[in-house]
């Protein structure tokens, strides 16, 4: 049997909670994708500055980071899969007030409140994954969670150009808002997770419980990989679409097409590096996949040609996914249930910081130098950062799944 064929038949094996999950990420990251390449370009028709556009995703970012930290308590109190439906649609609420904007202030202050609502869910579907999927598979099963998202984005950039093009920059947050209520209405069918127990397990021990202070070390490791990977994207989400369309001399078009491609590498080799990452060691597999996005910004800035730009891209949205279901499956390793919820809604959410860092780095570095394109390469810099840090975390061993 092939790789893709061993692909399909996991991706079949999936619980239906997993297979829903998914499914309501790819609706909602349909809509997302339709209007995020566009959004700087959106603030930018209203007179925002690099200085306005830092802060319209540092507003987002910080709001996104207080969402998370709510999740993560208030999942101790009400069920995940009520808090993702919760989290849903405050984003699609916010998305459509975004659509009736009449200035960049008010973008800001729309933008946050559909941080706060991405906040809750992020957290929330993450721990619902915790709760269904198999502890021996689950870098894979959050790798399907996030393939399901990026599938979303393959189509969603040339759906956000086409409307923009033939009507304006406004419609794309129509459709978020409505994407985004669809996915809240089929997160009412989310079963209720069965009841387990689990244990703090020390990755390289593979079965005994580690003491608090080893614990507390290893969440501290990968804090820091989150907070500067976080970074990335911040840097990249204010500076790419101004630099494709300033420097490159891109359409709105083809700035969304990288988006897709992007979520092209994230769905054909995401979920087959997670799976390898189960196998074969989260830590490691988390490390290739801050190699494979690591040239992105790197490419882009040196202008090189698109035969190089666009394989380079699909490479970085395969690390993207890696790196993404690497870190949870490793987070959820280094806690036990009774904790889980406060422990992931605090990583989350102070790491989400680091977007705030990453979009005001750039920022400033743009707006000092005038060189959109140094901004950008703060990216890079901090998915290097990332993966140096997680050389620090303990190797982890692989738990046999269950038959």
């Amino acid at each position: 049997m092939g790789p893709a064929r061993r692909l399909a038949s996991r991706a079949r094996s999936l619980d239906r909670p997993i297979a829903l999950l998914g499914g309501m990420a790819f609706i909602t990251q349909l809509g997302v994708s339709v209007m995020l390449p566009l959004l700087p370009l959106y603030a930018q028709s209203m007179g925002a500055t690099p200085f306005v556009l830092s802060l319209l995703v540092g507003g987002f970012a910080i709001a996104l980071a207080v969402g998370q930290l709510a999740s993560g308590f208030l999942a101790e109190r009400f069920a995940a899969r009520r808090l993702v439906v919760t989290g849903i649609g405050l984003y699609a609420g916010a998305n459509v007030a975004i659509a009736g904007a009449a200035s960049a202030f008010q973008l800001i202050v729309f933008r946050a409140v559909a941080g706060f609502g991405s906040g809750i869910n992020q957290v929330a579907e993450r721990l619902y994954v915790t709760q269904v999927a198999d502890r021996a598979r689950l870098a894979f099963a959050n790798g399907i969670l996030s393939a399901a998202g990026s599938a979303g984005s393959v189509l969603g950039p040339t759906i956000g150009g086409v409307l923009a093009a033939i009507g304006d920059l406004r419609a794309p947050f129509i459709v978020v808002g409505i994407t985004s209520l669809s996915a809240a209405i089929a997160g009412w069918f989310l079963p209720a997770p069965a009841a387990r127990e689990e244990v703090i397990v020390d990755p390289a021990a593979g079965a005994e419980p580690r003491a608090p202070s080893a614990v507390m070390r290893t969440l501290v490791v990968l804090f820091l990989v989150q907070l500067a990977f976080q970074a990335t994207f911040g840097a990249f989400i204010t500076t790419y679409a101004p630099f494709a369309s300033e420097r490159l001399h891109w359409s709105t078009a083809e700035i969304g097409l990288v988006f897709s491609l992007f979520g092209l590498g994230s769905v054909l080799l995401g979920p087959w590096l997670a799976r390898q990452a189960d196998r074969r060691g989260r830590r490691l597999f988390g490390i290739i996949g801050c190699v494979l996005l690591f040239p992105f910004a790197i490419v882009y800035v040196a202008e090189a040609p698109r035969l190089i730009l666009y394989p380079v891209t699909v490479l970085g949205g395969a690390g993207v996914t890696t790196i993404e279901a690497s870190w949870f499956a490793l987070l959820s390793d280094a806690t036990d249930g009774g904790r889980r919820g406060r422990a992931f809604g605090t990583i989350v959410a102070l790491s989400s910081l680091g977007i705030v860092i990453g979009s005001t780095v750039a920022a400033q570095l743009w707006e000092r130098s005038g060189d959109v394109g140094l901004g950008m390469l703060v990216a890079s810099a901090t998915v290097a950062i990332s993966g140096v840090v997680l050389l620090a975390h303990p190797a982890d061993r692989v738990v046999p799944a269950a038959a």
